[in-house]
């Protein structure tokens, strides 16, 4: 008799285990689902729906949602470009090319240099100007910036970028076996008390990269027309 209340004891001791462990792993996919979620509804990557579309410069099209942010939106912005494959635009109050650093690569090492489909600064009148306002994996890769290749380099290259100074990167196509950016003061101290209004777009172009776009095909000149997401910083003032 005792051996039977002992087996109720442990079979009802089990059944309580169970229900508890099963509450329990029911929480933590619930608070899962909240969190991704959230994480989901913040992301200014995300992108929404286009109404009072607006073209600006380099042929970017503008939904007609926006909101003012400072640098605690903007850095954590720029660390997650050249993983999610997304274009970061700075444009001045008037909305000009707002310059954040100047490539120190050569013209003739640039993709199409010379050609009809050679690297098209679209941002600037001068298709050469060595002056950039946007961070673009496309475009660093076709200007062959020294970071592109290592999610590690492209950290370091920010890490300078916001906190200013030089930076030498081994190259075997510069003079001496290496080149030098000079990010001045930085990107933080230059405007960390300034505002900027963001806005979120597209724009399209012609291309080959096998990155996560998309796009249908220019029938004139049998080329893949992509869709690239951007996120424009205008500043204010």
């Amino acid at each position: 008799m005792e051996n039977a209340v002992d087996a109720l004891k442990l079979a009802f001791g089990v059944l309580v285990f169970v229900i508890a462990l099963t509450v329990i792993m029911t929480m933590f996919t619930q608070a899962r689902e909240t969190s991704d979620l959230v994480l989901q509804r913040s992301d200014i990557t995300e992108f929404m729906d286009y109404t009072e579309q607006s073209q600006i410069v380099g042929g970017i099209t503008l939904s007609g949602e926006e909101r003012v942010v400072g640098l605690e939106t903007i850095i954590p912005t720029l660390y997650k470009y050249y993983k999610e494959n997304y274009t970061v635009v700075f444009l001045n109050s008037n909305g000009s090319p707002l310059e954040i650093y100047e490539t120190q690569t050569r013209y003739d090492l640039w993709s199409g240099y010379g050609t009809d489909n050679g690297y098209t600064n679209r941002y600037y009148n001068d298709n050469y100007s060595t002056s950039v306002c946007a961070f673009d994996v496309d475009d660093e890769t076709r200007r062959r910036e020294p970071w592109v290749g290592s999610n590690e380099k492209f950290k370091e290259n920010l890490d300078h970028f916001l906190q200013g100074g030089e930076y030498t990167y081994g190259v075997s196509w510069a003079s001496g076996g290496q080149v030098t950016y000079d990010y001045g003061d930085g990107f933080i101290k230059n405007y960390d008390d300034k505002q900027f209004r963001e806005n979120l777009g597209e724009y399209t172009y012609n291309g080959t990269s096998t990155g996560d776009l998309t796009g249908e095909t220019n029938t004139s000149t049998g080329t893949k027309e992509k869709k690239k997401r951007v996120i424009v910083y205008t500043l204010i003032g």
